[in-house]
């Protein structure tokens, strides 16, 4: 495997973790403490909590450590808060209150999604680079923990560079690439550039994560050797194979079970929506062989009904191969932009 050469500028807590770094990214209503913690046991080195939008936040006066967009604990570190917005004072004053549950903040100029349009944050703002600097320098100028971000790519190569140069100048320490641009999402999805992230991985000296393309395990170092970033960022595909950093086998109903375990051992990480949304990914391969197995977990309300659930696949002669976890390729990914 072709590793990433030592960057210039390397965040403090991340010195001791060995590249390439394996990054759990952030994504709405999945990236909950008690995956987070599960991904952890399979070899993620670095957390993102889903999006917090600043905002909103700051107009709920919502608890710090439970609220609706994350939880945290001591067992949750080091972890990155993902924050969206579009004005540099609100998003400042989400970070002073934020900042002593993280080890680095994470801003969000990747989101492609028709919310983010109308909220006017996310790639929304990748045209206004003069917008972009003054929030980047605003906030890593004040907060006490490092600040990084999350960028889609412009069709050209040269204008992905100078906007990633842009935001290194402004005072990012770690810069995440996701290859696609924003207009590529939904069926428009198709394949990721390596190209354009090995290009920012080129021409900066903080560290550059390469985001998409990555389905399988084997996928990590197929993207650490066409890019030479210091890492990889997974998203949806980890949903389906959580163990997706490693090289291992295991049933997807153990791995289900582990995730239950997690919610049980702390009430607080015990939300219904997390717990059904991650096991209709995670047992994927199990329901599309067995639709009355879907019709009988989406009828689970509660965290016993789901152990329950478990319990009965053990007593039936299911095919080993349904219990497999398996990749989720969307066609959409396999189209040419």
């Amino acid at each position: 495997m072709i590793f990433a050469v030592m960057s210039q500028k390397i965040p403090m807590f991340l010195n001791n973790i060995q590249k390439p770094w394996k990054i759990l990214a952030p994504m709405v209503s999945n990236s909950d403490e008690a995956f987070r913690l599960l991904v952890k046991r399979y070899g993620a080195d670095l957390c993102y909590t889903e999006m917090v939008h600043c905002r909103v936040f700051n107009d709920s006066n919502a608890n710090i450590v439970n609220n609706q967009w994350f939880t945290t604990s001591k067992a949750d570190r080091p972890l990155v808060i993902q924050l969206c917005g579009n004005d540099p004072e609100i998003m400042l004053k989400t970070c002073i209150k934020l900042q002593t549950l993280c080890d680095a903040f994470d801003l969000n100029f990747g989101c492609p999604q028709e919310i983010a349009r109308k909220g006017n944050y996310g790639a929304w703002l990748m045209e206004d680079f003069v917008l972009i600097e003054k929030i980047v320098k605003t906030l890593s100028e004040n907060i006490k923990v490092p600040l990084f971000c999350k960028i889609r790519v412009f069709e050209s190569i040269e204008k992905t560079v100078e906007y990633a140069k842009l935001i290194e100048k402004a005072g990012c320490s770690l810069l995440t690439v996701h290859g696609r641009t924003r207009e590529q999402r939904k069926e428009k999805t198709g394949y990721v550039s390596f190209e354009h992230i090995k290009a920012v991985k080129d021409a900066l000296s903080i560290p550059v994560i390469s985001n998409g393309g990555v389905l399988v395990h084997e996928d990590i170092e197929m993207a650490i050797e066409k890019t030479g970033c210091d890492g990889v960022m997974v998203a949806e595909p980890i949903l389906y194979i959580p163990t997706i950093f490693q090289s291992i086998e295991k049933r997807n109903i153990d791995v289900f079970k582990e995730y239950l375990e997690i919610c049980k051992e702390n009430k607080v990480m015990c939300r219904l929506k997390y717990i059904k949304s991650h096991a209709f990914k995670m047992l994927k391969s199990l329901l599309d062989c067995y639709e009355d197995l879907r019709i009988k977990l989406d009828k689970c309300h509660e965290l016993n009904d789901f152990y329950n659930f478990l319990e009965s696949i053990e007593t039936l002669d299911v095919d080993k191969k349904a219990l497999k976890l398996k990749p989720y390729i969307r066609k959409c990914y396999l189209n040419d932009k």
